[in-house]
């Protein structure tokens, strides 16, 4: 049996204590940010931070006590322990700004995207088929693959709109595409799918792969962005519920690698294996 380790009460008092020294104050958040650049004077504390210098006072004499802050005379710095503790605190509070962006969008989130800190989602933008305009994630997808130079698929199925357009903007400015699809879906193609000679002519550029397995997410990565589809499961079927849109560097890298991992484990497709009219 898996033994469960006991916290003493005072050590969670400590911790909390510690948390509640940033938490309670925004200002000493601020003045500890501001030590991050180095030994400063208590007088451009007060300052840099808006705070009183009675209120900056306080801060630093608390801090001192707690080992995180040194002094000599007026001039004022951080110890490790003190640039750690406000590195820590800052990176939490970037978590739970990312949380509380993406609201219900959270639960939308496929599996995969979880992986990532959601500190990274504070600036990514949303967007849900709300009434009047219930279109506008598939039209946001849409307008990206009309105004950007590559469009990189990873997705369990295609979808016609995206396939014809891709297919248009191939001819009239020779868009750099590439796609990697379930294997399954691409199997179960009805020879009148009008899609067909479409990814036939893209297949034989090496441009699509199948993917012998489950793809957990549809996304599609672009120039300096990635689109996240977001759905839920409801009485056994997949819900679309909106779209992410992310230029966040460690969105676009974390997208770029599953891609290309997706890729790598997949097989370029043939486009003589797709079925023919």
């Amino acid at each position: 049996m898996a033994r469960h380790r006991h916290v003493p009460s005072s050590n969670t008092e400590s911790v909390l204590d510690a948390i509640q020294f940033f938490a309670d104050s925004a200002n000493s958040v601020r003045v500890f940010e501001a030590l991050t650049a180095g030994p400063t004077r208590s007088r451009a504390l007060a300052e840099e931070t808006g705070a009183s210098r009675s209120t900056v006072a306080r801060i630093l004499d608390a801090g001192e006590s707690r080992g995180w802050i040194t002094s000599e005379g007026s001039q004022y710095e951080l110890t490790e322990v003190g640039e750690i503790m406000i590195a820590e605190f800052r990176a939490h509070l970037l978590t739970v700004e990312g949380v509380q962006h993406l609201g219900d969008a959270i639960e939308w989130l496929p599996a995969p995207v979880h992986s990532l800190d959601y500190r990274h989602f504070r600036t990514a933008e949303i967007i849900t088929p709300k009434t009047p305009t219930p279109s506008r994630p598939y039209d946001h997808v849409a307008e990206k693959i009309r105004n950007t130079d590559e469009v990189r698929s990873l997705v369990e199925v295609t979808l016609p709109r995206y396939v014809t357009l891709i297919s248009e903007q191939i001819d009239e400015r020779q868009l750099d595409t590439e796609l990697v699809v379930e294997a399954n879906w691409l199997e179960a193609l009805p020879v009148e799918s009008e899609q067909l000679p479409l990814l036939r002519a893209r297949a034989a550029r090496d441009s699509i792969w199948s993917y012998d397995g489950d793809i957990p997410l549809n996304m599609h990565l672009f120039d300096n962005s990635v689109a996240i589809w977001l759905g839920e499961e409801r009485d056994d079927e997949r819900v679309v519920r909106g779209l992410l849109v992310s230029e966040a560097p460690a969105v676009v890298s974390w997208a770029e690698d599953l891609y290309e991992d997706y890729q790598k484990r997949g097989e370029l497709l043939d486009p003589m294996m797709l079925p023919a009219r």
